[in-house]
């Protein structure tokens, strides 16, 4: 492999409320074998395979925004950032206490507080696809959490306060973005897309400056700063547009397969 590309998913490859295009997909398909294709997203990798298996994508992918590298033909991950025991358990308790609405990554599935109202993306994608690739949504034990669940990555909060984002922003041991409005993503220190772009490459011996990566929104610039080509879609955040080295087209007009085919 002399050369990647790694694609953020929402707002990037697959528009809001859409399909990836037909036109994108076949760009993909016809990369050459010297061209590897991966996918860096804020998704778990449970809610991941579908698009694994749609766009033939052979070499592991970014998950958990950057907290995890996973290999599904070895079943395993490759890199991973998970939160130490003690930094979670204090996380969780805060965001209960508090009342927030949440859901947290896991190596075992995606755990979720009883009666959460934003449980419909992930129900949503486990209609969409065969009963042995659907995620396990697995409800959170609140009330004994001496033991937290195995090996979490991320923890995504819906609808939090600027005083929350604040102080969770300030914690040393936790890294605290946005890949959607009116959500934040949590994950231990360190966990970053550009962190994981340059494991991924280093596991497939590719050269930084021969990896190009697409993103729309700020938690895409630290791939746009880790020494990869940076490449923003014409929808992007304006932060996203000003660390990028090239902005494509918008997502809903196939700006991956333009830049693929016209820019690279």
């Amino acid at each position: 492999m002399k050369r990647l590309i790694i694609c953020d998913i929402d707002n990037t490859l697959l528009p809001p409320g859409g399909q990836i295009s037909e036109y994108t997909m076949e760009t993909i398909r016809e990369l050459p074998a010297s061209t590897g294709f991966s996918i860096a997203t804020g998704r778990s990798f449970h809610v991941v395979r579908k698009f694994v298996e749609e766009m033939g994508i052979s070499v592991p992918v970014i998950t958990s925004n950057g907290a995890q590298v996973y290999d599904y033909r070895a079943d395993r991950a490759v890199y991973e950032t998970s939160f130490p025991g003690e930094t979670v358990s204090e996380l969780l308790r805060t965001l209960i206490r508090e009342g927030f609405d949440f859901v947290a990554y896991g190596i075992d599935g995606i755990f979720y507080r009883r009666g959460s109202t934003h449980m419909a993306f992930f129900n949503n994608y486990n209609a969409s696809v065969r009963a042995e690739i659907r995620a396990p949504l697995i409800p959170l034990n609140e009330k004994d959490l001496s033991v937290t669940p195995s090996r979490l990555t991320k923890v995504l909060v819906y609808s939090p306060t600027d005083a929350l984002t604040q102080v969770l922003s300030e914690k040393e041991d936790l890294e605290v973005t946005a890949s959607m409005s009116s959500v934040i993503d949590i994950m231990a220190k360190g966990s970053t897309k550009g962190n994981a772009v340059v494991a991924l490459a280093e596991h497939l011996n590719v050269p930084l400056s021969d990896v190009y990566c697409f993103g729309d929104n700020d938690n895409d610039v630290s791939m746009f700063t880790c020494g990869a080509v940076g490449i923003a879609m014409g929808n992007a955040t304006e932060e996203a547009k000003s660390k990028a080295s090239i902005i494509t087209r918008n997502c809903k007009d196939d700006g991956v397969a333009y830049a693929i085919r016209h820019l690279l």
